[in-house]
């Protein structure tokens, strides 16, 4: 009875760990469903009133993107803003194609190793002799809403804090059920929780492009050193200096996902593997330090960061469940399947409804197809996670 008793509590335990950052993600999701977004107006700002600001565009090798990119941010550029592009070890003709389109750029070469970090760190060191009030990163890839740079530098200027656009990725031509699927999570990852923490009055992560900061925030912030996942890392340190991100919905900055199919593999490595070594170093930690500092913030951010990838969370409940469905067939005990089974029912309702709602019945179900092949992709990824874990930061090369 003893050992009964035991593996039940065990398997409880297992049970409640699981659901957590499910109940995580449907209170954001029905947060995010009830909120009513403004009206994404960029109102003209007096040239005197809008901040120094300077669009920060780091870039390698970036020369077939790069066009769109700027020309999307010329053609609604607020007054008293500039664009920077900083060509870091290129080898192509990135450099002058901005330099052609009218963009300042500053041209480094250094060991390579440290990706868009370093690049961020030397125009911002570049900056230094003329400083802005206002720092927006834009990714070389990557196209701007009308107003987006516009609002992401006002609220930064007013909320004197970082702030994140609305970053979306639009799901490429190949294999369209399973990129519609990658799609719709990175949806659920980089708006619907952000929006639900909006509305909930809580900060969020920094998801890479369309983000904004006060030069002086930004300036000296170690830039998420020690982690892969930079932007997360990133928006934790500058927490913990007291400045929490805001999330700025209107403000949209799109992507594209990479065609081929090792690209975005490569992609989703880089992404996820850095993700997960956060939710298991950092995410306790900082709930820990929320928890004892009565803070939040803290406790909020420490919840979302322990939250892992959409296709992980998934596997995590297989196993529980599992677990769960052979201690009720060997002992008769159902408790932590009947919870199981009850929490994927609000979860799976939650993320269909916000899916819908944001991006359309018709991709919701076609995205529904593909789930076990996502699975499937997924699972030499996690995997490797355990076995030889990405430790390295690296670009994801263009199709």
């Amino acid at each position: 009875m003893t050992a009964e008793m035991g593996l039940g509590t065990l398997i409880w335990l297992v049970a409640v760990l699981t659901s957590v950052p499910m109940l995580v993600v449907v209170v954001e999701a029905i947060a995010a469903l009830g909120f009513r977004k403004r009206e994404a107006t960029a109102t003209a700002t007096p040239e005197k009133e809008f901040p120094r600001t300077v669009v920060l565009i780091p870039a390698h090798n970036e020369e077939g993107v790069i066009s769109r990119s700027l020309a999307s941010m010329f053609a609604d550029l607020p007054p008293n803003c500039r664009l920077l592009c900083v060509a870091h070890n290129c080898t192509d003709a990135t450099a002058e194609t901005a330099r052609n389109l009218g963009a300042e750029v500053i041209e480094v070469q250094d060991e390579g190793r440290g990706g868009k970090p370093d690049a961020l760190r030397a125009g911002l060191q570049w900056l230094d002799a003329s400083p802005p009030d206002v720092v927006v990163v834009v990714d070389a890839d990557c196209v701007v809403s009308e107003g987006a740079v516009r609002m992401l530098a006002t609220q930064a200027w007013e909320l004197n804090r970082p702030v994140m656009g609305a970053y979306f990725f639009a799901p490429s031509d190949v294999d369209k059920g399973l990129c519609n699927l990658s799609s719709l999570a990175v949806l659920l990852k980089n708006y619907v929780r952000p929006l639900g923490l909006h509305a909930l009055g809580l900060p969020c992560l920094l998801n890479g492009s369309g983000s904004a900061y006060p030069f002086q925030v930004i300036r000296n912030a170690p830039q998420g050193e020690g982690s892969i996942a930079e932007d997360y890392q990133l928006a934790i340190d500058l927490l913990q200096r007291g400045y929490p991100t805001a999330f700025v919905p209107e403000a949209r900055v799109d992507g594209q996902l990479p065609k081929r199919e090792e690209t975005a593999l490569s992609q989703r490595r880089r992404w996820e593997h850095g993700h997960m070594f956060l939710v298991f170093r950092t995410g306790p930690r900082l709930l820990l330090e929320g928890l004892k500092q009565l803070d939040k913030n803290r406790v909020a951010l420490a919840l979302e960061v322990a939250v892992p990838p959409l296709a992980f969370l998934g596997l995590m409940w297989v196993v529980a469940a599992s677990l769960s469905l052979g201690l009720y067939v060997f002992y008769g005990y159902g408790g932590p399947l009947g919870f199981l089974a009850g929490m994927a029912a609000v979860f799976v309702a939650a993320v269909l409804m916000s899916w819908m709602r944001f991006a359309g019945v018709k991709s919701t179900l076609a995205a529904l197809a593909a789930v076990p092949g996502y699975l499937m992709w997924k699972l030499p990824l996690y995997r490797d996670f355990f076995t030889r874990r990405e430790t390295r930061w690296k670009k994801t090369e263009r199709d």
